[in-house]
Formats: structure tokens, sequence, C-alpha cells
């Protein structure tokens, strides 16, 4: 980050990249269409908290929402060069508002929203990961999120409509000189809307503990992946957009999270996050989005779906336990995967954030009535290397405090 800073712009700048992951767990028509909410709550900051009644409108919400504390754009998966080659990238753009409003007697540097963006790539053949993250208070020249369609940008990286109607967008992400460039398809892929009600997905039991949530999750992307001395590749595949805005923290019993995404080859779409509670437990508020070719989606709750874990890794970085392949199962719809990470070492140590967390891509192959099918995807692995709880407390995420890691 660059530019003059107060210090009180660098603490505030501080707290909220140590805590901008906790929304992770708590969290269709023209582009002017306005977005219908359904009398918003507000918690004691101002901002509005996730709650029924709101639909999602898109692309319009494809934008960002400074309503609400939190929000984060995110794109993952696979990519094969012209040889078969395979890659996996993830790019996360996050949005995080310090106050609802700035006083318009102070300084005209006064931060209202920190901009963040961790994106990581993995060279299966190689089994190497490359990540990289960067942080910037959102000022136009280095940083933001537009509230009028899909643009959101930090430095070079960006993620951003090259239409203006929604259609296609384009990103780009630079990994200390590896570079992805890559052309969305958004019309692609339908949106699935995630929760009980569609777009609002609950976390917890406390008055707006939830987020609203909705994914793209099958998005054709194409461009180029470009590695120093080597000539650009080009790579195609199929990607996961997923969107995600809100104002909650975490419960107090929540330790962290395991998340999973995939299409398989028969067009199966399916989404499963298992929140976990001191003991291991999966916590009530878990959940699974499965939707089926030519389908309704449904929305399964904690007892319809069981995760189990099949074996372990260990970081020589953090010294985490991580899970190493699990068998995912939902038998009302005689649904069996076994999810096998492409490269065991596809963990982040962030400074952004101060949070070390897994996140990787993964083979999902099994079973469905009866029939075969696998497909690529990503998990997502948090609380491992230090319970969430413990890294923040219990205090809504505005009031965390800067730490050192």
């Amino acid at each position: 980050m660059s530019g003059p800073e107060t210090e009180l712009s660098r603490c505030r700048l501080a707290a909220a990249s140590m805590a901008v992951l906790m929304l992770f767990a708590t969290c269709r028509s023209a582009r002017a269409q306005e977005r219908v909410v359904h009398a918003p709550q507000h918690d004691v900051d101002g901002f509005v908290r996730a709650g029924p009644g709101r639909a999602i409108v898109l692309p319009a919400d494809h934008g960002s929402h400074p309503e609400t504390r939190t929000e984060w754009w995110y794109v993952t998966g696979p990519l094969r060069g012209p040889d078969g080659e395979l890659f996996g990238f993830q790019a996360t753009w996050f949005r995080r508002a310090l106050v609802a409003q700035i006083d318009p007697d102070r300084s005209p540097l006064a931060v209202r929203d920190v901009m963040l963006f961790h994106g990581a790539l993995t060279d299966v053949a190689a089994g190497t990961l490359r990540f990289g993250e960067s942080t910037s208070r959102a000022y136009p020249p280095w940083a933001g999120a537009s509230t009028d369609g899909l643009a959101v940008h930090l430095f070079e990286q960006r993620l951003i409509d090259a239409t203006g109607e929604g259609h296609q967008a384009e990103l780009a992400m630079d990994l200390d000189g590896v570079r992805l460039q890559l052309s969305l398809d958004l019309d692609s892929s339908s949106v699935l809307l995630h929760g009980r009600e569609p777009g609002l997905s609950i976390k917890g039991d406390a008055p707006g503990q939830a987020s609203w949530y909705y994914t793209l999750p099958a998005i054709a992307v194409s461009g180029h992946l470009t590695r120093p001395g080597r000539e650009p590749l080009p790579v195609s595949g199929r990607a996961w957009l997923d969107h995600e805005f809100g104002s909650s923290s975490l419960a107090e019993d929540q330790v962290g999270w395991d998340w999973f995404a995939t299409v398989l080859d028969d067009g199966t779409e399916l989404m499963a996050y298992q929140l976990r509670l001191e003991d291991g437990s999966p916590a009530a508020t878990s959940s699974l989005s499965l939707r089926r070719p030519g389908e309704q989606p449904t929305h399964i709750d904690h007892e319809g779906f069981e995760i189990v874990p099949t074996g372990s890794w260990t970081s020589p970085r953090s010294g985490a336990e991580y899970p190493a392949g699990w068998k995912l199962r939902i038998p009302d719809h005689q649904l069996n995967l076994r999810v096998t990470p492409h490269v065991p070492d596809q963990e982040l140590v962030t400074d952004s954030t101060g949070v070390t967390y897994w996140e990787g891509l993964c083979r999902f192959e099994g079973d469905l009535a009866g029939l075969p099918v696998l497909g690529d995807g990503y998990v997502e692995l948090v609380g491992y290397a230090g319970s969430i709880a413990d890294r923040f407390g219990t205090q809504a995420p505005g009031e965390a405090h800067p730490t050192k890691r």
C-alpha cells in the first residue's frame, strides 16, 4: 500500500485485514434495476444485516454492497493447457468496511473500506502452489469495488465486466511474475442460490448471523498463463464464481469450517460447507446445495449429508494437520463421492488477514444413482492452524483488534 495515511487509518486497516475472513462462515434483470430489500435490519454500527425477504437480482448484485460490512468475489477452477496440462486457480477480492459512513468533517484521507486480494495457482504436474496477496484502502487509482455492476480491482488484480451488461468479464492476476488472464462467459451458467430461502445462507442463531450468497457454478473461461522465461500458454476450463455479502460474525463455539464445491461431468452442481464446533462435530447450520441438470436446486440440512476425512497432511510451515481426502455422501440422493487433493500442499499462509488456511484443487469421483461421475473442484479448510474463535474472539468484525501473527 502506498500514499499518505494517518496512524488511525493504518490501525483500522490492520484491524480490517485481520477480520475480513470472518464472513466466510457468516457470511435477473437490467443493470439499472433496483435491488429489492424488505425491512432491512441494521447492526449497532449501522450496517445492514443479512435477513429474509431480499431477492438476488442479476446482474445488479454482481456489484458491491457498501451497506454491508464485508463481501467478497471468489473465482476458482481447473484449467487445461493444449497438451492436457492441469492447473487450478483461485482469485478472491475482499471488501471490508470500517465504518458505515465517513464523517464529513474528517480528513479526505479517512478510510471507509479496505480491499484485499488472495490469489493462488496450483501446477499439478510440478506439484507446486504459488500464492500472492495485496492490501489497500479503497481509493480508485489503487483499489475499489463498483456498486454499478461487476468491477472490482486491487492494483493489477482485477475482475471487471467487459460488456457492462453482465455477459462477459475479464480476470487478471499477477503472482510475482506469473500472470493469468482469463475471459469469463457469465451467460454460460445459471445462478445457484444457496440457503433454505434461496440466496440467504444461515450460519448461526443470532440476528443477522447469515449472508446473502449466490454462485455462477459453471462459467466457461479461456485465456493465457504467462510464466517467466516461457511463452504464454493457452488455457481453458470452467470456473466457479461465488459472491457473498453480509455483516455478521462467527458464533462463539465455531472454530472453523470445511467448504466443498464442484461441477460433475454429468452437470450436477454441489456446494457444501461444514461449520466445525469446538468438539469437532458439525454445527446444525452446516448445509449443502445440490442441483441436478434440468432440476431446481435442493437445500440439504446438516443431517442429510456426511463428510468423513480419509487421510491427513501436516504442513511443514505452520505445523497444522489438515484432512487430506474425504468421503462425501448424500444418502437420499444416492450420491457417494471420494474427494482427493491433486496436490497435498495447497496451504496459504497470509499476512493480509493473519489467517493460515488450506485452499486447493481436488478430484471428485464416485457414483450418483448408480452411475459413475467425476469432476474437479475446490476445497477450503479453515481453523486447523488455530481456531478462528481464538484468532478473533467472538466480537463483531468491526471490533477486532490488530495483533501480530
